[in-house]
């Protein structure tokens, strides 16, 4: 089998052609144009290479590829996974998946309970998340369920779940009365 980027001409032409010098020296100047840009394109598959990508490199892609829930102050792992998820979010913008993808990818966990699963008005929907709460995370939440979410619907609230353990105790009293019927 002929390796592409060492493929000359010469090798596909008949004897009569291929031994003459001019299509010899043609022959070689395509191969080693062509293994040049070969080689250029090696360092253009950005997104073979996106966990590999150092910090700057992926504000710079993330801004190139407008990330729509991109933050520079975001841990790397988070924006390695933003930069990834870009495209696929743009397929599928507007739609709970998207939503519920975005408050995994910034948040952690979280899941997007439509109305009609609650009984709701209709196009309202609920997120649940762990996610703790600062006056930060409140505002960038909005800022950018603002920009995933389908245009007619609409945040009811944001529900914060919490493991707690411990004991708990219960008591009861139970009183029985008696009462009298007359005829």
């Amino acid at each position: 089998m002929i390796d592409f980027r060492d493929s000359q001409i010469t090798q596909i032409l008949p004897e009569a052609l291929a031994n003459l010098p001019e299509v010899q020296a043609l022959s070689y100047a395509l191969m080693k144009s062509n293994q040049r840009l070969v080689d250029y394109c090696k360092n253009i598959s950005v997104y073979a290479v996106i966990d590999e990508l150092p910090e700057d490199i992926l504000d710079l892609l993330a801004i190139e590829m407008d990330t729509q829930y991109y933050d520079e102050t975001l841990p790397i792992e988070k924006k390695r996974e933003l930069v990834k998820g870009t495209r696929i979010w743009y397929q599928h913008a507007g739609t709970p998946s998207a939503v519920e993808e975005l408050v995994a990818s910034v948040f952690g966990t979280g899941e997007v309970s439509e109305w009609f699963n609650y009984g709701d008005d209709p196009y309202f929907f609920k997120i649940a998340t762990d996610v703790e709460v600062t006056p930060d995370i409140v505002s960038r939440f909005n800022t950018i369920i603002r920009r995933v979410k389908n245009v007619r619907s609409h945040l009811r609230g944001v529900e914060i779940k919490r493991l707690i353990e411990g004991d708990m105790y219960f008591g009861g009293y139970v009183a029985q009365t008696h009462y009298r019927v007359i005829k």
